[in-house]
């Protein structure tokens, strides 16, 4: 199957997600924010611990089909003796439902802001390799 990848994400958050305990992502660094904006509900992803650079044939990651999107974005404001800074934030919060574990077995596209576009296949317990 042909999923967006989503990467640097911690491994606690995964297990998190595989025991039930959270079905909700929130997403706050740019690649995965790109990534985020061009997936729609009902789609699959790719979560995976491995860093943007590190994504290759054999990476391992929980596949999750997107339930749900929002789009936040936050301003905030600093000011200190006559100085203002202003720093925007756009967050992308996924809620997802796993499905299994996954392994990417090739990649199609992978730049910085458009994200990682993989073909992945479910591995099952039984296809130890």
């Amino acid at each position: 199957m042909i999923c967006k990848v989503l990467t640097g994400i911690a491994r606690s958050v995964i297990d998190e997600i595989v025991r039930g305990v959270s079905r909700s992502i929130e997403l706050r660094s740019a690649h995965n924010v790109a990534t985020a904006f061009n997936v729609n509900v009902g789609e699959c992803i790719l979560l995976t611990h491995s860093k943007f650079h590190d994504i290759d044939r054999g990476t391992i990651g929980l596949i999750a089909e997107i339930s749900g999107k929002e789009i936040h974005s936050h301003s905030i404001i600093f000011a200190k003796e006559g100085v203002i800074e202003e720093s925007e934030m756009t967050v992308v919060r996924l809620k997802i439902k796993p499905k299994g574990v996954g392994r990417v077995v090739r990649i199609f596209d992978k730049e910085l802001l458009k994200g990682v576009l993989a073909d992945v296949v479910q591995i099952e317990y039984f296809m130890a390799r």
